[in-house]
């Protein structure tokens, strides 16, 4: 049996002989093509830990949105301010994902999945304990760190253990799958648990699912191999890093009012970072230091970091703000909010089921053009609702509209974003596009935030219906001009390396 690239796998488990590298109480998992001669049981569950891992990013996102305006009201926070719980996960996770890429092609994969999810715990902790919204946003930004140390590797392992070809979109679909259903349980859990028990315990539950999943992490999956001579740099790697969060940085200032100046300084000094990365993109030895520039010549990495930058841009921007209109206009109650925006995590789920199949057939372009469009036409639908509009009309009608699309397009994403990459830069190349999508949920929320309430703002800093319209038009129109018109450069045979 051929062994994964990037694993030190041990033979079929009919062998009377262990893998060295296993350690006691593992399981010796077969991958790649002999994974079809594995019972179902012992075939899947790796799939479900991994999708469990990835879940808790999506799902520590959505079980937090619930709980947001009821942290706002008890730290008297404003709109724009209390986005950093959302924009500081993200701006972590963005700034650290192309080195968590890094650490899982170049470190023991299943050891770099448990670190991060160690480090998530940690932010969980942190922020249930804190007096001050700002150590909140401390224990997210740990969260954060995590998350980008825990997707690589998630992506990678999940390459590796699936083949090339039926079985890996299958795996993509259901990876997918999984993370939408996170978020619609973290929807449904963070409202009821902030009703019935208070913001903080929402924490408690992610530390606890956390460490449920580090767990069976420890015993389901391949331990992987460390690859000898990939060095890292580490003022490349910084200045990578900084220039992602000066981006982020300078973009939420530029949403606030009299922000210009101060917003041109940031992004200067991003730019000057990332010069200073590109003048050392590779080691002397000539291996990449955190990311390889050849990736951003292929056709598909490209396409998928601009999609996935405007996609998130417009997803995490808006599902931010719809609980908040439906609190503070509509006047819900946060399990209430929870359970109103369950069905796009549903939508989201069923799609990436169906998209996982159709791909094998069309490939992911359709899937990836169809998905922009209908999820920003969902976004749309939002632009219409008034104060005492029914739920039954454009609201939820824009949750399953959206849903399918969010659903149509996540696989489709994720195969583009792999196209022609070589097995063992997998790692990085999944944490490439994750950046981009991580910088779009970091600039989201807290630009369009922004704009809600320079178009027009309520009582106590709340947005007004008319800024909540604006905020919503503004996403949906950047996502159409970005996706699509990236989405047309691609070229129609996608596969996924």
């Amino acid at each position: 049996m051929s062994a994964c690239p990037g694993e030190a796998l041990s033979p079929p488990s009919s062998s009377s002989s262990r893998s060295a590298s296993a350690a006691p109480g593992t399981v010796d998992f077969p991958c790649g093509p002999g994974i079809a001669a594995v019972p179902v049981r012992v075939r899947y569950t790796p799939l479900a830990v991994l999708s469990a891992a990835a879940g808790l990013d999506a799902g520590g996102v959505a079980v937090l949105n619930s709980a947001l305006p009821s942290m706002g009201t008890h730290f008297g926070t404003s709109a724009q301010n209390l986005s950093w719980a959302v924009t500081g996960y993200a701006l972590a996770f963005a700034g650290l994902l192309l080195l968590g890429g890094a650490l899982a092609d170049r470190l023991r994969r299943r050891r770099v999945l448990v670190w991060g999810l160690g480090t998530v715990v940690a932010g969980a902790v942190l922020a249930f304990v804190a007096p001050v919204f700002w150590m909140v946003v401390a224990g997210r930004v740990l969260q954060g760190a995590g998350a980008a140390v825990t997707m690589p590797a998630a992506t990678a392992l999940l390459t590796s253990v699936y083949p090339s070809g039926p079985m890996r979109s299958r795996a993509l679909g259901v990876f997918s799958a999984a993370q939408a259903g996170c978020y619609g349980a973290g929807l449904v859990l963070g409202g009821l648990i902030t009703s019935a028990v208070g913001w903080r315990w929402v924490f408690a539950g992610q530390a606890l699912a956390a460490v449920l999943t580090i767990v069976a992490a420890v015993r389901w999956l391949p331990p992987g191999t460390r690859r000898h001579g990939a060095r890292l740099d580490r003022t490349g790697t910084g200045a990578l890093a900084t220039a992602i969060v000066l981006i982020v940085l300078g973009a939420d200032m530029a949403s606030r009012p009299g922000g210009g100046p101060g917003a041109g300084v940031l992004l200067t000094a991003a730019a000057v970072s990332g010069y200073l990365w590109s003048r050392r993109g590779h080691s002397p030895g000539g291996d990449a230091v955190v990311l390889d520039r050849s990736l951003l010549r292929l056709s598909g990495v490209r396409t998928a970091t601009a999609v996935a930058g405007a996609f998130y841009f417009c997803v995490t921007g808006t599902l931010f703000l719809l609980p908040l209109y439906l609190q503070q206009v509509r006047g819900m109650s946060p399990a209430s909010s929870g359970l109103a925006i369950l069905p796009v995590s549903l939508a989201v789920a069923m799609a990436a089921l169906v998209s996982g199949r159709l791909m094998k057939t069309y490939g992911p372009r359709p899937l990836l053009a169809s998905g922009i469009v209908l999820t920003a036409g969902g976004v749309l639908l939002w632009c219409t609702v008034g104060a005492h509009s029914p739920y039954a009309g454009a609201v939820l009608a824009g949750l399953i509209v959206t849903g399918i699309g969010q659903g149509l397009a996540f696989p489709a994403l994720t195969a583009t974003g792999l196209r022609d990459v070589p097995g063992h830069a997998h790692g990085t190349a999944s944490a490439l596009t994750t950046t981009a999508l991580q910088l779009g949920s970091a600039i989201g929320p807290t630009v369009l935030a922004g704009a809600g309430q320079a178009a027009g703002a309520g009582e106590r800093d709340a947005l007004s219906l008319s800024g909540f319209h604006f905020a919503f038009a503004t996403a949906a129109s950047l996502l159409l001009l970005v996706g699509l018109s990236a989405t047309a450069r691609l070229s129609k045979g996608t596969q996924s390396g």
